[in-house]
């Protein structure tokens, strides 16, 4: 009973239900009917939910037993070999450049005065002026010392050989360097590489100035 509310009179008490006027089935009922309070302890799991668990677990066994290989350690995707994607020449090209040559011949092929000669412009790059594209490649190949004179300016610079490179690799710098800053020369090949490589092979020294001047073109193709 809530406050301020007057109490009931002893007429009204009379009013209530005595026990005897309870229906005690029809309490008992209502009291069944309710939800049963929650209980701890493990209960019975759905059957619908055990068959998706069951159909999940095989399906994962066939997966494993046909991507697995055995579990050998030694095989990776039995089902197809990856194929080799080669790279992109202009990418290589300038990837090599990049990583080998920039800190020398710098980002814009200018080089360093008195010390790494220009690219940009330059009749060994070109081929101009009695030179040819053996040299460039000669002197990837197996570096150059100098004095050199390049575009009239006298570098004194040497430059260590890149053999441990691929042909493919050569090629695409060169042609990469043969292309930029202005430049337009024909590309080089991975086979003219080759054939400069077996050419050159029993060379064991950096070049000088008047080595290369002496060097022909390979035979079997000449040129790029």
């Amino acid at each position: 009973m809530s406050e301020g509310e007057p109490e009931p009179s002893e007429g009204e008490f009379r009013d209530l239900a005595s026990p005897a006027e309870i229906d005690l089935p029809q309490v008992h009922g209502s009291i069944l009917r309710e939800h049963r309070e929650p209980a701890e302890g493990v209960g019975r799991v759905p059957l619908w939910f055990a068959l998706l668990m069951l159909g999940l677990t095989l399906w994962g066994a066939l997966y494993l037993a046909n991507r697995s290989g055995g579990f050998r350690a030694d095989v990776f995707n039995p089902v197809a070999a990856p194929v080799a994607v080669a790279e992109d020449p202009a990418t290589l090209g300038q990837r090599v450049f990049m990583r080998n040559c920039m800190l020398c011949h710098q980002f814009d092929g200018r080089g360093v005065p008195g010390q790494y000669p220009p690219l940009a412009g330059s009749e060994w790059v070109l081929g101009e002026d009695g030179h040819n594209a053996q040299q460039i490649v000669a002197i990837v190949l197996h570096g150059g010392e100098g004095p050199f004179t390049v575009k009239g300016d006298v570098f004194s610079g040497a430059m260590a050989p890149w053999k441990a490179l691929r042909d493919d690799e050569i090629a695409a710098v060169l042609t990469y360097v043969r292309s930029s800053w202005g430049n337009a020369a024909p590309p080089i090949t991975a086979e003219f590489v080759a054939r400069v490589r077996e050419a050159t092979k029993d060379r064991a020294e950096p070049w000088s100035e008047g080595e290369l001047g002496d060097l022909a073109a390979p035979a079997a193709g000449g040129g790029q």
